[in-house]
């Protein structure tokens, strides 16, 4: 095998990040945008050890799932994976990841129940993208490329008229500074936060997009609501530029359902790495006492002010790593704990004390089976999975959001 020379080579699988896999000389080859089952030609971009990456040049035989994507950035943007793929075989796709990843790392025959799903386009509520002078766009994967885009196929209708505003603006005021520009919509309403402005257009900017409900320029709110409200299960949460809300809201709130729902009434509930409190919130309802632990301050200011807004009086939010708190809770009479930890994973101090503390169940949100199976193998020693869901949060990407339920084991 040498590098740029092209080789044909059949697509054995997809591996998790939804590469085609292949075998060439004996060396496993990953190229994106390829599908399984299909015969292809592929350039050789660079060769390691025992693996090789490659690009697609020509689809020899096609598989019968593939499908022409209606994005015209697909193959530039990086931004999705597997918009190329029918999207009931991206649902399996998902789910088959799960299971196989379980299987790999923790030698379990997991079954995943169901994989929910809502709409695989214009479902995003939040997009951020980035400026150079008169071209607004993403970066190109693993550049500071700009890929220049007129709409974004992911993004809420409102989302993509906006854009097509703002790229007027750009291109009349090319030295406007602006480097990123985060767009959100709630409810019907938009808020909009622009970076680095040249501050000599902001009046101007203020009188084009007064029909924006929130505008911040340069971490400054210059007209209109401080926050946006959004609303699950009757409860509001209070949305500013920098607060963390799941971006596909419908299948946020199935998520959300479902933890919740194995929650069994009782004294004391932990939500570990809660956030801006959205579960914490939700968990209110199942328990006497719902304490969160969240690192990140401006979150739990927004927590704190979310379980103000909605007259909360049983919930307490703790400012500190997990792993620095959570033995000194030992004592309470803890009878779940919830957990939503980063795409890294918990920690092992972290699991040692939820043994310790043993919980009657044990409920795992993760946005990463492959540190969801490896805390398992930890939590396993106590504890057996009672049932796995999926959750198709980010359609067109290979990234799944799971919900495991642990329950004690009878020992």
């Amino acid at each position: 095998m040498k590098v740029n020379e092209i080789y044909e080579t059949k697509i054995l699988r997809l591996n998790n990040e939804a590469e085609g896999v292949g075998v060439i000389e004996g060396i496993t080859t990953f190229i994106p945008y390829t599908l399984s089952g299909e015969v292809v030609k592929v350039k050789i971009d660079t060769i390691y050890d025992n693996y090789a990456r490659g690009t697609l040049v020509e689809i020899i035989e096609k598989s019968n799932n593939r499908v022409n994507p209606i994005c015209p950035y697909f193959y530039e943007c990086g931004g999705c994976h597997l918009m190329h793929l029918n999207y009931d075989k991206q649902l399996e796709f998902k789910k088959g990841k799960i299971e196989s990843i379980f299987k790999k790392i923790s030698n379990e025959n997991v079954k995943v129940e169901n994989i929910y799903s809502n709409i695989n386009y214009n479902y995003r509520n939040k997009l951020t993208l980035k400026v150079d002078k008169n071209k607004i766009g993403y970066y190109k994967e693993k550049t500071n490329e700009i890929v220049e885009i007129k709409e974004c196929f992911l993004a809420d209708t409102k989302i993509n008229d906006v854009i097509k505003d703002l790229k007027k603006f750009i291109n009349e005021y090319e030295d406007n500074n602006i480097n990123e520009i985060m767009i959100r919509v709630i409810d019907d309403k938009l808020m909009l936060s622009l970076d680095n402005m040249n501050l000599n257009y902001k009046n101007i900017f203020i009188e084009k997009f007064n029909f924006i409900d929130s505008i911040y320029i340069n971490d400054n709110l210059v007209y209109g609501d401080k926050v946006l409200n959004e609303k699950i299960d009757n409860f509001k949460f209070n949305i500013s530029p920098n607060s963390f809300f799941q971006v596909n809201k419908e299948v946020a709130k199935a998520m959300y359902e479902k933890a919740v729902s194995y929650v069994d009434n009782s004294d004391v509930t932990l939500d570990l790495y809660s956030g801006t409190g959205t579960i914490t919130t939700l968990l209110s309802k199942k328990s006497k006492k719902v304490i969160g632990i969240e690192v990140v301050k401006d979150a739990v200011k927004d927590a704190n002010e979310n379980i103000k807004l909605n007259n909360i009086t049983n919930v307490e939010f703790i400012l500190s790593k997990v792993e620095d708190k959570i033995d000194t809770l030992k004592k309470l009479n803890i009878d779940n704990i919830v957990l939503d930890p980063p795409r890294s994973g918990s920690d092992k101090k972290t699991l040692k004390n939820i043994l310790e503390i043993e919980p009657n169940k044990i409920i795992y949100i993760s946005c990463n089976p492959i540190t969801l199976a490896r805390d398992y193998n930890i939590l396993k020693e106590k504890y057996e999975i009672k049932e796995i869901n999926a959750y198709d949060m980010f359609s067109n990407t290979y990234h799944v959001e799971t919900v495991m339920i642990l329950e004690k084991k009878d020992i």
